[in-house]
């Protein structure tokens, strides 16, 4: 007697071509199913509603001179790695009136703890978060995800933990933490936001 699988193989021998019929066939059909799944559930729209720039308080505010004035005080830069600061500042686009954290403009020696990086973060994170959430009407309790870049400084616990924390948004948020993938992680960063709020809109 015959096993299936032999029958099933001599046939695919004697009938090659209603085998490939077969494979097309299927494969128009899943190709059919996919198209439908699209069409009757395209993806849904993501708009950003409102944002908000963090500005620091004056007492922060120095100029490119006074960086410069900074760098060389400290007594550990020769005079090209200060010349090359100089060209770094006229080419970077920062005005007369930019922003330094408190460990570096507030003290001297310039304090560069982990400490002083963690408020200077909280400082940044909450107001921009804060400003946001009353210029957006939006309360704590209404934010189901949470997505923080920082390409620079990686802490524990980590950046949106630290949101989570302060605005007791509850167990069920979902809470990212990007970090070390330099000027592309902001854009990543939105990507990650708006799929997210694209899956939890589709299953609801």
């Amino acid at each position: 007697m015959v096993s299936p699988a032999i029958f099933i193989l001599n046939f695919i021998e004697n009938h090659p071509n209603l085998f490939f019929t077969l494979q097309m066939t299927l494969c128009l059909i899943l190709i059919a199913f996919i198209l439908n799944l699209h069409t009757t559930n395209p993806s849904r729209k993501v708009y950003l509603l409102d944002f908000v720039c963090y500005k620091p308080p004056k007492s922060l505010q120095c100029s490119k001179g006074l960086i410069l004035e900074r760098a060389r005080r400290l007594g550990i830069f020769s005079e090209d790695n200060l010349d090359f600061m100089k060209k770094t500042l006229e080419r970077s686009g920062l005005g007369e009136s930019t922003y330094l954290p408190a460990g570096l403009i507030g003290v001297y020696p310039p304090n560069m703890s982990l400490g002083e990086a963690r408020k200077e973060a909280e400082m940044v994170i909450f107001g921009a978060v804060e400003e946001l959430l009353v210029k957006a009407g939006v309360k704590g309790e209404e934010i189901g995800i949470v997505v923080v870049n920082c390409s620079a400084f990686s802490t524990v616990p980590s950046l949106s933990a630290m949101i989570v924390n302060r605005y007791k948004l509850g167990e069920k948020v979902l809470s990212y933490n990007l970090g070390g993938m330099g000027c592309s992680g902001g854009l990543r960063a939105i990507s990650l936001a708006k799929h997210l709020l694209q899956v939890r809109l589709y299953l609801q």
